[in-house]
């Protein structure tokens, strides 16, 4: 065998292990390849399940948000009328004719004396006779100490020892609606 096909043979043996190694090296590759593919492709369906997820938690967490935001708003209306009947209430107590705040009053004066026999009376401004007449229909002691413009309607009792606030405003918002406010909502919202 002479050199030429010696290194003829030789050549032919190498170009066949590095096409050998380069299929090899192609099919690793490929295989590489596609694992990459494949993870990425999971990777990518995963992130997909991911964000989903945190949309559709987003969307409920906006839905509940909006429900209680929704119930806020209510319950504030709702608020505001009860508070508006509690206040016409106490606008219509203000607006009594002459005799009829001396009705009430003197009943208010006649409940008060079980409390406080005797006392000073605080009155407002400008229903000194309404005021002089329930003490007189009554009969009840009390003596009016002076008129103040503190108070719009009742009066507030005082001796050395306690003081008795029967103001409609006073009676109305610290006695009456505490003891009816729901019974009011009830009437008015079911």
């Amino acid at each position: 065998m002479a050199l030429d096909d010696i290194l003829q043979k030789i050549s032919n043996e190498a170009n066949k292990k590095a096409a050998f190694m380069k299929q090899i090296a192609d099919d690793e590759i490929k295989k590489i390849e596609d694992e990459a593919n494949e993870k990425a492709t999971d990777k990518k369906k995963e992130i997909d399940e991911l964000a989903e997820e945190k949309a559709k938690s987003i969307i409920q967490k906006a839905e509940v948000l909006a429900k209680m935001e929704s119930r806020s708003a209510l319950l504030t209306e709702k608020r505001a009328v009860v508070d508006d009947v509690f206040s016409s209430l106490l606008d219509d107590l203000t607006k009594l004719s002459d005799s009829e705040y001396t009705d009430l009053v003197s009943n208010m004066l006649r409940s008060a004396s079980k409390e406080l026999s005797q006392g000073q009376l605080i009155i407002p401004k400008g229903k000194r006779p309404q005021t002089e007449a329930a003490i007189k229909q009554s009969g009840v002691s009390y003596e009016i100490s002076e008129e103040c413009s503190c108070i719009n309607s009742g009066f507030i009792i005082s001796d050395e020892k306690a003081e008795l606030n029967m103001s409609f405003d006073y009676l109305i918002n610290r006695i009456v609606r505490p003891q009816t406010e729901l019974e009011v909502a009830k009437t008015l919202f079911n």
